[in-house]
C-alpha cells in the first residue's frame, strides 16, 4: 500500500511540473499511463501495454519516456530486445538534457575525459530540475 501512494504522489507531482513543460497533453497522458501500467498502479501491471504507451509519450517529447521506453526495450521488457532503438532513444533524451540520460551515456562511454563531461552536465541539467520545479517527469 505504501509502495503505491509514494507512486501515485509521484505521478502527481510529475503531472504538475510537465504542465509548465510546454510538452503536448496527450503524451504527458501516455507517460503517466505507462507509469500506471507498468507498476500496476489501480490496474495489473502489463509491460507490452507500458511499452506502447512509452512509446507514444517519447515520440511526442517526454524525455522521461524515451529514457524509460529505451530501458524497457534494452531489457526486452514488455517486447522484443532492442539495443540500437534503446541507444537511440537514450542519446535523444540526452540531447534533451534528461539528466538520467546524460548518467547512462557516461557509464557507457570510453574516454574518460568525455564521461566526465557527460557527468558534469548531467549534474547541472539535475540543478535545473530541482530550481525549476520539475518533476520526475523531466
Amino acid at each position: 500500500m505504501r509502495k503505491g501512494l509514494l507512486a501515485a504522489t509521484l505521478l502527481v507531482a510529475a503531472s504538475l511540473a510537465h504542465a509548465a513543460d510546454g510538452l503536448p497533453p496527450r503524451a504527458l497522458a501516455d507517460w503517466e499511463l505507462g507509469l500506471k501500467q507498468r507498476n500496476g498502479l489501480g490496474m495489473p501491471a502489463d509491460a507490452a501495454a507500458a511499452r506502447a504507451a512509452f512509446a507514444r509519450a517519447a515520440a511526442g517529447g517526454v524525455p522521461a519516456a524515451m529514457f524509460t521506453l529505451a530501458q524497457m526495450q534494452m531489457a526486452g521488457e514488455g517486447g522484443a530486445r532492442d539495443e540500437a532503438a534503446a541507444q537511440r532513444w537514450i542519446a535523444l533524451a540526452a540531447q534533451l538534457e534528461y539528466p538520467e540520460a546524460l548518467q547512462e551515456l557516461a557509464l557507457c562511454e570510453p574516454d574518460p575525459v568525455r564521461a566526465a563531461q557527460l557527468l558534469r552536465e548531467a549534474a547541472h541539467a539535475l540543478q535545473h530540475r530541482v530550481r525549476e520545479g520539475r518533476g520526475p517527469g523531466y
